[in-house]
């Protein structure tokens, strides 16, 4: 039989020559695959995403640390992260998942991401969705995480957007009796866009201070008078007027001899006798008119170690639980011991049994 010499240099073709003309051929045919890639597939998808949206999780039970209030109708790569580089200490699972059974959000998006720290993928996960104008509802299903939850609205994307973003800013921190922040003062700005989204957002030290990227509440601990400006830039290239706000710092006076205000609540989900399903919360918070806060602590049973608090203390164990705490300002008051007492029981095990029916 004669050989075609074609076909002969065909056979000697590198595989990828193949994958390439079969996924022309596909192409030509309308048969190209909408199937979201994984980072463990061989083939990239089409086409990357348009944008990218983030969610990150922590160590907190009551909410998302970060996470977008819009989106633009079309491609998205759905971005997931609970890990410890975004503050997860204890090795906290959390899901991001879409609800799809209220009618009265979106259900076109099937997501259900489970991520810890201890994962494969140390605890960051990604997936492609195509999202719809509309607006999705999402929330962590983990038992016990029910106030981690928002909305995400999605707009139709036609590139008409010519609405800047809405910006905000807040000021926190100690105050004396005259209104000016003892020792510091945290200025935290928001922006939101219901367009195409956020993009930037910036802010400046002072009247004439250069721009900087915001990526953290600035903390302001000179003392006299100060000034920050912040804007924002949306993904359509509108920019929101300029803003700012005005507050004073002051020294921690010397004299200071009242310790810190101190106060605790418990949360969580709870039976019919008070006990807390699976696991309870701890929040403790602290004030001070005269030097300021410094430090808080907690100590865990009657005779635990202090620890520095930094976020919400979380407690599974099942049994009876103290939570003991104290804050000291800067002029080293120490407040007195105080503490919460609670019982963490075992959630019920889920119903699986079908309900019984006669004639």
């Amino acid at each position: 039989m004669r050989h075609h010499p074609h076909l002969a240099r065909g056979r000697h073709r590198p595989p990828s020559f193949w994958v390439a003309l079969l996924a022309s051929l596909l192409m030509v045919l309308g048969l190209t695959s909408t199937a979201a890639y994984g980072k463990g597939d061989d083939a990239p998808p089409a086409a990357a995403a348009d944008q990218v949206l983030t969610w990150t999780a922590g160590d907190p039970i009551d909410r998302y640390l970060s996470a977008p209030k819009t989106a633009v109708a079309g491609k998205a790569t759905i971005v997931f992260e609970n890990s410890t580089a975004t503050g997860n200490t204890t090795s906290m699972p959390h899901t991001l998942t879409f609800s799809v059974s209220d009618p009265e959000f979106n259900n076109d998006v099937q997501l259900n991401i489970l991520a810890n720290p201890g994962d494969a993928e140390g605890g960051k996960h990604s997936v492609e969705v195509t999202l719809s104008p509309g607006r999705y509802f999402y929330h962590c299903t983990i038992p016990g995480h029910g106030m981690m939850q928002g909305i995400l609205t999605v707009t139709e994307g036609s590139g008409e957007d010519t609405e800047a973003p809405a910006t905000s800013a807040k000021v926190d921190g100690d105050q004396n009796g005259d209104g000016a922040y003892i020792g510091q003062a945290t200025v935290g700005i928001e922006a939101t866009d219901e367009g195409s989204g956020v993009d930037t957002v910036e802010f400046a030290l002072g009247a004439d201070g250069e721009w900087q990227p915001y990526t953290a509440p600035v903390v302001v601990n000179e003392v006299g008078d100060h000034t920050v400006r912040y804007r924002a830039t949306d993904k359509a290239g509108n920019v929101a007027a300029e803003k700012s706000v005005d507050f004073a710092v002051a020294a921690p006076p010397t004299d200071d001899k009242t310790p810190p205000e101190t106060s605790a609540t418990v949360s969580g989900e709870k039976d019919d006798a008070g006990a807390y399903l699976g696991m309870a919360t701890v929040t403790v918070t602290a004030s001070d008119t005269g030097s300021g806060v410094n430090t808080i602590e907690y100590a865990l049973g009657a005779d635990g170690a202090w620890q520095p608090y930094t976020a919400p203390v979380m407690v599974h164990e099942v049994g009876e639980h103290k939570v003991r705490y104290r804050a000291t300002d800067r002029s080293g008051n120490v407040a007195d011991e105080k503490a919460v007492d609670f019982t963490v029981v075992e959630p019920p095990s889920q119903d699986q049994t079908a309900p019984e029916t006669s004639v």
